[in-house]
């Protein structure tokens, strides 16, 4: 009887731990997924924002980028991985993004990977869909 007393207030602390800390974590999750992010300034973050959105990852490792700002249209093309722990000579996935001359913030009009471009005037109804969604991610940027 003594052993069935002291153990019920320990289960009931350790049922009520798994509850706080999920409590947190959701709570953490909420807010970091409120926190708005801010906009791409140059061609370059601006097309890891558009591939960090397209694959629905927080990170990706950037390998080789060449950026054209001065071009008409702007743009970029970089290679990247989405382990972060891979070597240079992994990072062979490549994306290439075109922007609106002179748009403030930066508006893409283009971009394409794996071998698929996707733009407004896409041919495809999924990839226009696609690229609708990553402008409008783009949009509600700080």
């Amino acid at each position: 009887m003594k052993r069935l007393l002291i153990s019920l207030p320990i289960l009931s602390l350790l049922a009520v731990i798994p509850a706080n800390a999920q409590e947190t974590q959701g709570g953490q999750a909420a807010a970091s997924g409120s926190a708005t992010e801010a906009r791409p300034a140059t061609v370059e973050d601006a097309c890891v924002f558009v591939a960090e959105s397209m694959l629905m990852v927080k990170g990706l490792k950037v390998g080789v980028v060449q950026a054209f700002p001065e071009l008409d249209p702007p743009g970029a093309r970089l290679t990247y991985s989405t382990r972060m722990d891979s070597e240079p000579q992994e990072i062979t996935d490549e994306i290439e993004c075109q922007f609106e001359r002179g748009a403030e913030p930066l508006q893409v009009t283009r971009f394409c990977m794996d071998s698929t471009c996707y733009a407004a005037n896409s041919e495809e109804p999924e990839e226009r869909r696609r690229f609708d969604e990553i402008r409008a991610l783009m949009q509600r940027l700080n």
